[in-house]
């Protein structure tokens, strides 16, 4: 247990820092560290990794005279009133079990489901991964504070996800977008999807048909933003069993992934892929993965070997293997 002692000790120290730095950007710092231990990376480089990411995070400071919010619902979005919320959900888990919390939150989180970018979400199942408590309380007031909503049609059609992204891809792509992070371009994109009030959801939808889906988009595009999707449906996994209703969950992953892949622009096919034949060999991947300074990338391998070790898809490998090697090559 002695690298969960060392993790558990660099989060309480990552617990003293804003979740967000630059202007909106997420600090992955406890997410890499989270993955670089399901990695079993060795502690120098947990304690390498902490020294070498704080220097540009800010200290949270004192909540003494931090007043928390009145209730999950009474500040959702307003970025200003994170410490708000970490004072309320440090309240809530030192008063009851981190099922009891979370049984009670996400149902009302998850329909913003898309803040900052996935990485609330993500945060919040790394968390859950690591057992930390304050890393729940950070993530579940980083969510709170970013929620991001995205008021669409709820009326479902027979096409496939595929066929749903085909109708609406050209919306993306011939839109100009104005300057701005992830977030600034999937409210853009989901504000046009909204006064076009186009259909979006299936009559249908399954979390491993939305996993494959994100995941074969990335294999085509390798775009920075669908890999978010991928890392997303991960970590989704690790905090559905908290969520009574599966299906309202999983058509709000769906409108995050949408607006996601139409805020890139980019265009879409419905390629049938031919995944070429490979030996998988997460080890030595694994091994790979840990000589990057590259959080996304340490990420994604981590995400990878667990899912494959749940489906056995070798997209999986193949993903994680391109993203190591583009890296180190």
């Amino acid at each position: 247990m002695e690298e969960i002692t060392q993790l558990n000790s660099l989060l309480e120290k990552v617990a003293r820092y804003q979740p967000s730095y630059g202007g909106g950007l997420a600090t992955h710092l406890p997410m890499v560290l989270i993955a670089l231990n399901k990695l079993s990376a060795p502690n120098a480089k947990l304690v390498e990794t902490f020294h070498n990411s704080v220097d540009n995070l800010e200290v949270i400071g004192s909540l003494d005279k931090v007043d928390m919010v009145a209730n999950i619902e009474s500040e959702l979005g307003n970025s200003k009133s994170f410490k708000r919320y970490l004072k309320y959900f440090q309240h809530q888990l030192a008063q009851n079990t981190i099922k009891a919390v979370l049984e009670k939150s996400l149902p009302i989180l998850i329909s913003g489901i898309a803040a900052s970018a996935f990485h609330g979400l993500i945060r919040l199942a790394y968390a859950l991964e690591a057992n930390s408590r304050s890393e729940i309380a950070i993530a579940l007031a980083y969510w709170s504070a970013e929620y991001q909503p995205f008021e669409l049609l709820e009326e479902t059609t027979s096409e496939r996800l595929a066929d749903i992204l085909t109708r609406l891809a050209p919306l993306g792509e011939h839109y100009d977008f104005s300057p701005g992070i992830i977030v600034n371009r999937m409210n853009e994109i989901a504000e046009l999807l909204k006064s076009h009030r186009s259909v979006i959801q299936p009559a249908a939808i399954d979390l491993e048909t939305l996993q494959q889906f994100a995941l074969k988009s990335f294999y085509l595009s390798d775009d920075f933003t669908l890999l978010h999707t991928v890392t997303g449906c991960h970590a989704f996994s690790i905090i559905l069993p908290f969520l009574k209703n599966e299906e309202l969950a999983l058509r709000q992953l769906w409108k995050a992934i949408l607006v996601a892949y139409l805020s890139t622009g980019l265009g879409f096919k419905d390629e049938k892929l031919n995944i070429p034949a490979c030996d998988v060999d997460f080890e030595q991947l694994r091994s790979n993965a840990l000589q990057s300074k590259d959080s996304h990338i340490i990420k994604l391998v981590y995400s990878c070997r667990a899912e494959y070790q749940k489906s056995n898809k070798p997209l999986y490998y193949l993903v994680a293997k391109r993203a190591v090697f583009a890296h180190l090559g």
